[in-house]
């Protein structure tokens, strides 16, 4: 019988990729703004436990930039959203404002000394 080839280990994702997942995961709960500021302040943290200031400083650009995106998406997913679906508007409406709100965090993380 044939072996099958070792499975090659899986690499750990990248930094980033990691905050994003997380950060998503709570997202897609229907967290408050509130809760997604103190997320990113968790994610935040680990990520400068984890590497080097210059290294964060990007890391922390490239979330924040890629989450004020995501805020314009779902700003303009809330305007596609019928009004007379109350329950949908009210769920896009607080997804928008998470979505700001982790923008925002970010933001002010960057602005901060670290």
């Amino acid at each position: 019988m044939a072996r099958s080839p070792a499975a090659a280990p899986r690499r750990a994702p990248s930094p980033t990729r990691a905050a994003f997942t997380r950060l998503s995961t709570v997202l897609q709960r229907g967290a408050s703004p509130d809760r997604m500021t103190r997320e990113v302040d968790g994610v935040v943290d680990d990520l400068r436990a984890s590497g080097e200031p210059e290294d964060v400083r990007n890391w922390l650009e490239e979330l924040r930039d890629g989450f004020a995106e995501a805020a314009e998406a779902a700003a303009e997913a809330v305007d596609e959203v019928d009004s007379s679906e109350k329950a949908a508007r009210r769920h896009a409406e607080n997804a928008a404002q998470a979505m700001v709100a982790i923008r925002d965090a970010f933001a002010r993380h960057l602005e901060a000394p670290a």
